[in-house]
């Protein structure tokens, strides 16, 4: 995946084959085969582990004991983090069009986008209660505005960044915004935008699961953990924290993480 990168930086997704990953990697073709069955299913890959490394690290930083006025600079500490660390990552999705003419990796992409600014939104309201309820999404767009063009600086002009410095203005801005703005721009209707969720249907499901029990290999836990949701989704008789835990178990693998997030949204959908 990081040699991948490396290619897909140098010349573009389009113009790397799987030929030139596997010499750069010093694989044969039928080794890269055995983990991903195509160069997309390998872009698949890379979103899934930076989004939701990501993603991971920000639900735990704001999570409910955290301290109220904390929250939004432990986000833009981890999102700012996550990019610099993964700058090599964060510099393709931003620089290379395969997201706007794929329409799996868009939808992808923006499913975790919309996972992110209902996180944004969550902190707005809890530490920003004394704000009017009217500009809480207006904040959470000037959040995301300013987290991409501070990137930038190190993305893409290769500034160096104190990245404790840089956090602690972004909120002080954020904050004065928040407690000054009065005009509303983005309206409530935008909620039912961000609020959308991925709507496989059970079948789909079923076989997306049949296909990654093809794909992995020999793997005993995750293996069973697929089977058992599989056949709990032909004939329901699993509890609930059952599946949570085979959902957890199927996480730790790169082929499933997107598997275990689309399951969680069906049971949502269908409780």
């Amino acid at each position: 995946m990081e040699k991948s990168l490396e290619l897909f930086a140098e010349n573009g997704f389009e113009a790397t084959s799987v030929q030139q990953i596997t010499e750069l990697c010093g694989i044969s073709k039928g080794a890269f085969y055995l983990h991903f069955k195509s160069k997309d299913e390998l872009i698949n890959s890379l979103i899934d582990q930076f989004m939701t490394s990501i993603l991971n690290d920000l639900e735990h930083a704001v999570s409910g004991e955290k301290p109220r006025e904390e929250l939004l600079y432990n986000f833009i500490y981890i999102s700012l983090g996550g990019l610099h660390q993964q700058s090599n990552v964060a510099k393709f999705f931003m620089m290379e069009q395969v997201l706007t003419y794929n329409k799996d990796f868009f939808e992808r992409m923006q499913n975790y986008m919309n996972m992110f600014n209902k996180i944004i939104l969550s902190i707005v309201k809890r530490q920003f209660d004394q704000t009017n309820p009217n500009m809480y999404l207006d904040i959470v767009f000037t959040i995301n505005g300013l987290i991409k063009s501070y990137s930038e600086l190190f993305l893409i002009d290769n500034y160096k960044v104190d990245l404790n410095l840089l956090c602690r203005s972004i909120v002080e801005k954020v904050t004065l915004i928040a407690e000054g703005a009065t005009i509303q721009f983005v309206t409530p209707e935008y909620l039912t935008y961000i609020n959308q969720t991925p709507n496989y249907s059970k079948e789909q499901l079923i076989e997306l699961i049949t296909t990654i029990q093809q794909e992995i290999g020999y793997d005993e836990l995750i293996g069973e953990s697929l089977q058992l949701l599989k056949d709990h989704l032909q004939g329901p008789k699993l509890s609930r924290a059952l599946i949570e835990g085979l959902l957890k178990n199927i996480k730790e693998n790169e082929h499933c993480k997107w598997c275990a997030y689309l399951y969680q949204k069906y049971l949502q959908n269908n409780e």
